[in-house]
């Protein structure tokens, strides 16, 4: 009986052990639980970051419709951070883009800089296959265009259009203004072209590239074209580059246009060079010095022959010439356009009259296949051009 006893004893001695075990095992697991994070914070050892969400799929173009480019950066953003990014592959595929937390957030995605149609919210640990990408378009190459000019202070060149940077070829306006005492000489560029380099104004279409534009000055004058008619009630005549001053050897195109009842009849100039004296639309080269260009208009008497037509009838007092005249002073002269095709008619028709005149073969021909077609046509329309 008193070893059973004992034995008994020793049977609860080591079950209170075990019991003191594991409740000191259990006081030590909650108290690492509670302890061991304060103590890693308080040592500044970061916590465990959440795990990435991933995605994959394929980057298309509404317009044109198809894949993006293999190439073409594929970005992630939560809110305003970007957080992850890639490239894609051929027929647009993309893959192994890890978009790192924390969240909350509305992960947006961006395709060669381009937003994408498509969001949805951060969930770490979460992996979309496939997450296909949509974007209206690839954006447009477009390249930097700067002004400049030589020697520095003489002058200042601007772009007018302001809208850098531009797609390869654009058509960009510039415009070159001397400083005092300096006048402008030509434009010079390493790619592109331009409508004109010797004109101060003009256009410059880009290239692929960035580029410079450099407008390059002189000292010397500019000088001043004037624009005149003679007399003052014969027409107009305007500067049609229309950027006075100028410097010398400058080509400017002019024109005249002559009012109702009158006609071009040359230009005139103390200096300076015309490509032509004689035709209402023409250019002319500046001399070193300011000069007045002169367009002279002469009346149009309603008397005036219509040379071909006289030729053809052997008579200026044919009825039919007198329906010409009519609808000459009435509609022709009446309007700038038909005033300088008279102004042409007269110049050119006497020689051609005189071989027409000569030849009975000739009158017959230019009678009844000219001439009587266009009274008939002048007359049959009396009624709407009188009124």
């Amino acid at each position: 009986m008193i070893r059973q006893t004992s034995g008994n004893d020793l049977r609860r001695q080591r079950a209170s052990r075990l019991a003191g075990a594991l409740g000191l095992l259990l006081a030590l697991v909650l108290i690492g639980a509670v302890a061991l994070p304060a103590y890693v914070g308080a040592q500044g050892v970061p916590p465990i970051p959440p795990m990435p969400m991933g995605f994959a799929g394929t980057a298309r173009t509404l317009t044109p419709a198809g894949p993006v480019p293999a190439g073409e950066l594929v970005q992630a953003y939560v809110g305003t951070e970007l957080r992850g990014e890639t490239t894609t592959k051929a027929g647009g595929a993309y893959d192994n883009l890890l978009v790192a937390g924390p969240g909350p957030g509305t992960v947006t995605f961006r395709v060669a800089g381009v937003l994408a149609q498509e969001t949805i919210a951060w969930a770490g640990g979460e992996v979309l296959y496939p997450f296909d990408l949509t974007i209206s378009s690839l954006p447009t190459a477009s390249y930097s265009l700067t002004m400049s000019v030589t020697p520095a202070g003489t002058g200042n060149a601007t772009d007018l259009s302001n809208a850098s940077p531009y797609a390869a070829g654009t058509q960009v306006s510039i415009k070159a203004v001397p400083a005092s005492g300096y006048h402008f000489v030509s434009w010079t560029a390493p790619a592109g072209s331009f409508a004109s380099a010797t004109a101060p104004q003009t256009t410059f279409t880009m290239p692929s590239q960035d580029v410079t534009v450099t407008a390059s000055f002189e000292a010397g004058g500019a000088y001043t074209l004037t624009m005149a008619a003679s007399p003052i009630m014969g027409g107009t005549a305007y500067d049609v580059t229309g950027t006075s001053p100028y410097s010398q050897g400058e080509v400017v195109s002019i024109q005249a246009i002559a009012a109702s009842g009158y006609q071009f009849a040359g230009w005139a100039a103390p200096a300076g060079s015309l490509a032509n004296a004689y035709s209402s639309a023409t250019t002319f080269t500046m001399p070193a010095q300011n000069v007045v260009v002169t367009a002279t208009f002469q009346v149009i008497s309603s008397s005036s022959v219509c040379f071909v037509a006289t030729a053809a009838y052997g008579s200026s007092t044919a009825e039919q010439i007198d329906v010409l005249r009519e609808f000459r002073d009435g509609v022709l002269l009446e309007s700038a356009a038909g005033s300088q095709f008279i102004d042409l008619y007269y110049r050119l028709s006497p020689p051609i009259a005189d071989v027409i005149s000569g030849n009975s073969f000739l009158k017959t021909l230019v009678r009844e296949l000219l001439v009587d077609p266009v009274v008939w046509m002048v007359g049959a329309t009396g009624n709407i051009w009188r009124n």
